[in-house]
């Protein structure tokens, strides 16, 4: 089971299985969080194991609400709800909160923003590459 914290550790989360899909997306918000990979897991394999998190709630790009939940003491971003339809029942971990980095050995499968991508990040090989309206520009 896949484990996770905050960087002091208040907050801990787990979930189960693998995940829905791997990530990395390049809008405005994912960029300010470090722009590393989302893991989109199941809510239902989802929990938080230890404090609870404060929560951060805006309006998408798409005008969607998403919460983001955060550690109140060192300021983690740790996951998100919400956000398009697609992602109804779904938690997006950011994978950098994750213990056993490891997960991070694969590749994400799914580039999104792409037109926002830093010119110095390359593409993902493989990875079907999404733009803003999550339309797939190429794969």
């Amino acid at each position: 089971m896949p484990t996770g914290s905050c960087l002091c550790g208040e907050i801990k989360i787990a979930y189960e299985g693998d995940p829905v899909y791997r990530a990395i997306c390049y809008c405005h918000d994912c960029r300010k969080m470090a722009c590393m990979q989302v893991f989109q897991v199941w809510e239902t394999s989802f929990s938080v194991t230890k404090g609870e998190p404060k929560t951060y709630t805006k309006v998408s790009d798409h005008g969607n609400e998403i919460i983001t939940y955060f550690c109140a003491t060192c300021g983690t971003a740790l996951f998100r709800t919400g956000g398009a339809e697609m992602n109804k029942g779904k938690i997006g971990v950011r994978a950098g909160v994750l213990d056993d980095q490891s997960i991070l050995d694969k590749p994400p499968a799914i580039e999104v923003y792409v037109e926002r991508r830093p010119p110095w990040i390359k593409q993902v090989e493989g990875a079907v590459q999404l733009n803003h309206k999550y339309e797939v520009v190429s794969q």
